[in-house]
Order: structure tokens, then sequence, then C-alpha cells
């Protein structure tokens, strides 16, 4: 027969985080004003800015996939982080239409005279939505469409219900770019405790971790 494993027999040892160890959360319960006044003067413009320059948000499809992959690419490629393979965001979307209160994701995308120029995937789970990942073009990156989409797709989450905003991390000397940017539109800050082995078998877990350095050096 199988016994139970006491935990406390076992050593737990600090891993390499899988998902960001810290993230900001927007609490939507605030009406509009509220949220726009707790947002950085600087995000609050570039989101004005954005409109004015003609900048459009509306939902994708499944024919947008392929227009949005490749400004996908060029972010990976620009900020230097390494993005999954294609066939991975596209598992991801589903287009077809959900039932109220299921899980879905949703691809949001800015357009300027009818041509997509960012796009952002956001899911929809229990009581909160996620900016999942985003992606933007640098050839028009003046026209501030980023700032856009975010605003977008939080008052998209507030209209249907959904009680926070999850910004699905920030990381200062990881990130810095990135996290400015999403600290600019207010929000907590929530840390998580992180990622940890619970080492069975200390062989074992050895070359378990050298197999997994080299696997992310690849």
């Amino acid at each position: 027969p199988v016994t139970e494993i006491e935990v406390t027999d076992f050593k737990i040892e600090k891993s390499v985080n899988i998902q960001p160890e810290k993230t900001l959360f927007l609490n939507l319960s605030q009406d509009e004003e509220e949220l726009l006044g707790a947002m950085h003067q600087k995000t609050r413009y570039n989101m004005r800015l954005a409109g004015k320059k003609g900048v459009e948000v509306r939902r994708g499809g499944e024919k947008d996939f392929e227009d949005w992959w490749k400004i996908m690419e060029e972010t990976g490629g620009r900020d230097k982080f390494k993005i999954h393979d294609k066939g991975h965001y596209k598992n991801m979307m589903d287009f077809k239409e959900k039932k109220e209160g299921d899980f879905k994701i949703d691809l949001y995308l800015a357009y300027y005279k009818d041509k997509i120029i960012a796009g952002n995937i956001v899911s929809f789970f229990g009581d909160t939505v996620t900016y999942v990942h985003g992606a933007s073009s640098y050839k028009h990156r003046k026209l501030m469409a980023p700032y856009l989409l975010q605003w977008y797709s939080i008052k998209k989450a507030k209209a249907d219900g959904y009680k926070y905003y999850d910004f699905y991390g920030i990381d200062e000397e990881k990130w810095p770019g990135i996290t400015r940017f999403k600290k600019g539109f207010g929000g907590n800050e929530t840390k998580y405790p992180g990622t940890y082995d619970l080492i069975l078998n200390k062989g074992w877990y050895n070359v378990y971790k050298f197999l997994r350095k080299i696997r992310r050096k690849i």
C-alpha cells in the first residue's frame, strides 16, 4: 500500500519562478472617474492622445490572428523577451462565443486607418480579468495605442461585472519599461510566495536542475 509522505522529511528549495512573482490588481468597484484619477497623469494623456490620433479598439477574430502574430514577433525581438511558438498563442484563443461566466480568452486589437498596430490577449475567469500578453508596432509607437488598449480592456471588464483587473506581472529589474507602463494605470501591488521544489531524491533533483539549466539556455 502507498503511505502518505511527510513533507517535513524532505527539503524544500526556492526554484525558478514559472509565473511572475509580483503583479498589480485594479479594483473595478471604483467608477471610471476614480480609476482615471488613480492613474499617472502621463498615462491619461497618452490614452486620450491615441483617441485623438484616430486609434480605434475592437475585439479581434480568427481572421486577425496572422496580423497580430507578426506584431508579436516584432515585439519579442525588439524588447528582447522570449515568446512562445505560434501554435501556443493560437491554441490559447477560442474565437467562439462563450456563455456568461465561462472561462474565455479574447484578442483586443488597436487599429489605425484600418491597419492593426497593437493587440492584447486578455483572459476572463472567475471575478478577474487578466492582461496576459501584449504586442505593438514600433513604427506606430507615437500613436500610444497600448494605452488605449488597456483602458478598453479595463472598461470592458468593469462593464461585464468583473471585480478585478490583473496586469499579470511586474518586475522593476527584469522588465523596467513594461513595469513602468503597467504602474501608470494605478492599482495595488501583490507579491506571491513564488515557486518552490519539494526534493524527494537529492541525486535526481541535481540531474533535473542541470537539465533545466541547459534547457533555459537553448
